[in-house]
């Protein structure tokens, strides 16, 4: 699916169109292909890994999504979402599962409207807002089903799966004053199609459809797009295209084109694309084959690649350490870490307690005394850890 094709369509959906932005290329290919050792320190001042510490009957693992705000975590795990302090102690739970009001039956989503100062959960079915002192505020309800949510000037963006040519959007803008009224949208490019199968490939905690630098959303959307969406408010425009090569799904092998049987022959040597991050040099991609499944750990290169695209030369290549894939902690001696997160202050990486235990007990790293001190506290059935690494500036 071209760039280009997407540009077109952007023209029906009521964006402004009289003069895009340059689009930046990203080489997945030769990132995929190329490898070398990148350290912490070429993009951030310091490293800090957050023990949080929370009541004895809840368990922090499995996170699936971390928003800084000023001196707040908020943290949605698998199930629930909670408010931490910086400094890693827990403040509360924001909402809780059930269907009453100011409950969600699966927080699927979530982001942080900073001019109104609101946290947005996506439901199943609605959305639920709450303020940081966890109050609940009102709940709006929506037809779309687990939706992914990112907000820009209190617009709220609703991103779905396109696996299903019966969608017209692929993405929809809807006011969060005046609640209802579609105000922009991406349409969905397999809208029409006649499809035999559906998508298979499957999620992860880590698939993002949103992401946000400095002023503005991006949308990156379904793992079968290749385009990265610039968002501000009601506007929208294409501002980079990731070129997959010879690691992108065929057209004649998706679901949608042929059946779910093709696809599940032939997928297992493709590739995508779950979430990015950027700064004002890289970007940052986190990809995954398309048989992965939660029982891949999170660093074998067999099943997940951290990819990272210099945007002054173009040049991409694969972050691996002696040890691990990722970023080496050339601060503390820490095991690899990737930025899957990020505010304007921090890239934010978390990890399970006993992975940490087990790459430090293994002697392939030797942490600083600082970090030393951490690890003496937990052990495996702790809370996961979260790592801040804070950005230059």
């Amino acid at each position: 699916m071209s760039c280009i094709l997407f540009t077109k369509c952007s023209k029906s959906a009521g964006h402004n169109t009289d003069k895009f932005s340059e689009i930046c290329t990203i080489d997945f290919e030769q990132g995929f292909d190329t490898e070398r050792q990148m350290f912490i320190s070429e993009i951030a001042d310091s490293i800090e890994y957050i023990e949080l510490k929370t009541p004895d009957d809840i368990v922090i693992t499995r996170i699936w999504d971390i928003i800084q705000v000023d001196e707040y975590l908020i943290i949605k795990a698998r199930v629930d979402v909670y408010l931490f302090h910086r400094n890693g102690q827990f403040i509360r739970q924001i909402g809780a599962r059930g269907q009453g009001p100011g409950e969600y039956i699966v927080p699927c989503d979530m982001d942080f409207d900073k001019k109104n100062k609101e946290i947005i959960i996506a439901d199943t079915r609605q959305f639920l807002f709450y303020d940081l002192k966890g109050n609940f505020l009102r709940s709006k309800k929506r037809d779309v089903n687990i939706p992914y949510i990112g907000v820009s000037d209190s617009i709220l963006w609703i991103g779905t799966e396109i696996s299903s040519a019966d969608s017209k959007y692929k993405a929809v803008a809807i006011s969060l004053q005046g609640y209802g009224d579609t105000l922009a949208h991406l349409l969905n490019p397999l809208c029409g199609i006649t499809e035999s199968g559906r998508r298979g490939a499957p999620g992860n905690p880590r698939t993002r459809f949103f992401y946000h630098e400095k002023d503005y959303l991006y949308f990156i959307g379904d793992m079968s797009n290749d385009t990265i969406w610039r968002l501000s408010g009601v506007s929208a425009e294409p501002y980079a295209f990731v070129d997959m090569g010879k690691y992108k799904l065929p057209v004649e092998f998706e679901p949608w084109y042929s059946s779910m049987e093709v696809y599940m022959q032939n997928k297992d040597k493709y590739w995508c694309v779950s979430s990015i991050v950027e700064d004002k040099h890289y970007f940052f991609l986190f990809s995954h084959k398309r048989n992965y499944t939660k029982d891949h750990k999170k660093g074998n290169p067999e099943f997940v690649k951290y990819i990272v695209s210099d945007k002054n030369t173009g040049k991409s290549f694969s972050v691996k350490d002696n040890n691990g894939i990722g970023f080496s902690d050339d601060f503390l001696g820490g095991p690899p870490v990737w930025p899957h997160f990020s505010s304007d202050d921090y890239f934010i990486d978390w990890i399970e307690t006993h992975e940490l235990l087990e790459m430090i007990e293994v002697g392939e790293y030797t942490p600083a005394p600082q970090l030393e001190e951490l690890l003496s506290r937990i052990d495996n059935d702790s809370n996961d850890i979260v790592i801040l690494i804070h950005r230059k500036k």
